[in-house]
C-alpha cells in the first residue's frame, strides 16, 4: 500500500495557477504532476472561495502553532498574575482560598482560580451563595469597631490596647480573636527600634541617690514621677521635649518644648506638674544625671516645692526605663511617622499626642480601675 502524499500551500497554487492559462487541460495538468483531475478541481474552488486562507490542511501548519504558543503564554501569564495577588493564601484555609478568589472574581476568570488554588468550581459557587454564619457575621461587626479604632490611633494600635479599648466598650472578645483579625486583615501596630544616642552625663550632688531602686510602681498618685529629655528633628533644627511622668496614672503631668536644651525647659516641665499637685506632700522625682538635672537652680527649685530628688548610677539606663519607654512610644506612634518642616509643627504634633491621646487614654484605664475596686469594696445585699 503506497503512502498518500502531501503537498505544501505552494504546490497547490502553482497548479491551480497552471490551469488559469489560456488552453490549458485540467485533466492533462492533473496527469502532469500526479494527481487527480477531481482534486485539482477541488484545489481551484477552494482558491476562488477562500482565497488568501485556502489551503489550511487537517495538520499544524507554523502560524497556528504559533497561535498556540501565545494563548498557552497568556493563560501562564494570567496565571502569575493571579498568584502574585493572591499572596500566600495558597498555604491558607479553603475558606480564605474562596475569598481570594471572590475578591478577584472581576479580574480573572473563576475556573482558572479555582484551578490554581486547588479547590473545586462548584464549591466556590456554593459558598458564595450560602449565608454567613452568626459568628462570621459578629465577626465583621467586631472588625467595623477594630478598623475605626486603628485608624483613629494613626494606625499605631496593636492587640494589646486594641483589646483593652474594645473591653471599654463592652465587647467580649477573646484577645486571641482580636489579634486573629487584625493579622488576617493586614491590621497590625508600629514596630518598636532602638536607636542608640549618647548624651553628657553631669556629676550626681553628694546629697543625691537612687531612693527610687527601680520600683515603677506607684500606689497612690502624686507619690513617684520619673522625667527625662529627648529630642524630635524638624525642618528649622532640634526641639527638645522634657516630660514628667506619675507612676501611678502613666500619664504626662508636666512637660516642656524648647529649642534649647537648658535647665530652664526641664524647671518649665517640673513647674507644670507641681500645679497638678493637690497637696504640697513629699514625692519622688527620678532623672538622669544630665547636667540639666544636676544643676544647682534644678536642685533648689526641687527642695523650695518639698520634692526628693533621686538619680541614676552611672551606665544604669534601665534606672529611668519609664520615662524611655514613653518616649519610645510617642516616636514609635507618632514621631518617627511625620516629616516636621518647622518647630511649631512638631510643637502642635507633640502636643496633640500628649493631651489629645496620651493621657485620656491612662485616664480611662484609671477610671475603670477604681471602678472594679469599688464594685469590690461594695458592701453585699445578702451579707451586708
Amino acid at each position: 500500500m503506497s503512502k498518500r502524499r502531501k503537498f505544501s500551500d505552494e504546490f497547490k497554487r502553482e497548479a491551480v495557477g497552471l490551469t488559469r492559462q489560456p488552453g490549458a487541460n485540467v485533466s492533462q495538468i492533473a496527469r502532469d504532476i500526479g494527481v487527480g483531475a477531481g482534486v485539482l478541481g477541488r484545489w481551484r474552488r477552494e482558491l476562488e472561495t477562500a482565497k488568501t486562507k485556502a489551503f489550511t490542511g487537517s495538520g499544524v501548519p507554523r502560524d497556528q502553532e504559533m497561535a498556540t504558543l501565545k494563548r498557552e503564554l497568556a493563560r501562564v501569564k494570567k496565571e502569575r498574575g493571579f498568584f502574585a495577588r493572591c499572596g500566600s493564601v495558597l498555604r491558607q484555609g479553603i475558606e480564605l482560598k474562596y475569598q481570594t478568589i471572590q475578591r478577584c472574581r472581576g479580574l480573572y476568570p473563576v475556573q482558572l482560580m479555582c484551578r490554581c488554588l486547588q479547590v473545586s468550581t462548584s464549591g466556590f459557587h456554593a459558598w458564595s451563595k450560602r449565608p454567613a454564619s452568626l459568628r462570621e457575621a459578629d465577626n465583621q461587626r467586631l472588625l467595623v469597631r477594630i478598623r475605626e479604632y486603628h485608624e483613629a490611633s494613626g494606625g499605631v494600635m496593636g492587640m494589646p490596647r486594641m483589646h483593652e479599648e474594645l473591653g471599654y466598650d463592652g465587647e467580649t472578645a477573646s484577645p486571641n480573636r482580636v489579634a486573629r483579625l487584625m493579622a488576617r486583615h493586614g491590621l497590625f501596630g508600629v514596630p518598636q527600634r532602638r536607636p542608640f544616642r549618647s548624651k553628657r552625663t553631669g556629676v550626681r550632688p553628694d546629697h543625691v541617690r537612687n531612693h527610687l531602686e527601680r520600683d515603677f510602681v506607684a500606689l497612690e498618685p502624686n507619690t513617684k514621677w520619673v522625667t527625662d529629655i529627648t529630642c524630635i528633628h524638624t525642618g528649622e533644627g532640634w526641639l527638645y521635649l522634657c516630660t514628667v511622668l506619675d507612676l501611678y496614672s502613666h500619664k504626662i503631668v508636666g512637660w516642656s518644648m524648647s529649642g534649647i536644651q537648658d535647665r530652664h525647659m526641664v524647671i518649665k516641665a517640673v513647674l507644670m506638674a507641681c500645679w497638678q499637685r493637690p497637696h504640697r506632700e513629699p514625692l519622688v522625682l527620678h532623672s538622669d544625671r544630665g547636667t540639666q538635672f544636676t544643676s544647682g537652680d534644678y536642685q533648689r527649685f526641687l527642695a523650695d516645692h518639698h520634692i526628693l530628688s533621686s538619680m541614676s548610677a552611672v551606665g544604669h539606663c534601665a534606672d529611668n526605663a519609664a520615662a524611655e519607654g514613653f518616649f519610645g512610644m510617642i516616636k514609635r506612634e507618632r514621631i518617627h511617622r511625620q516629616r516636621y518642616v518647622t518647630l511649631a509643627d512638631a510643637r502642635a504634633d507633640v502636643f496633640d499626642y500628649i493631651e489629645r491621646f496620651h493621657n485620656p487614654r491612662m485616664q480611662r484605664r484609671i477610671d475603670v480601675r477604681d471602678q472594679a475596686f469599688t464594685a469590690l469594696t461594695q458592701l453585699s445585699a445578702k451579707t451586708g
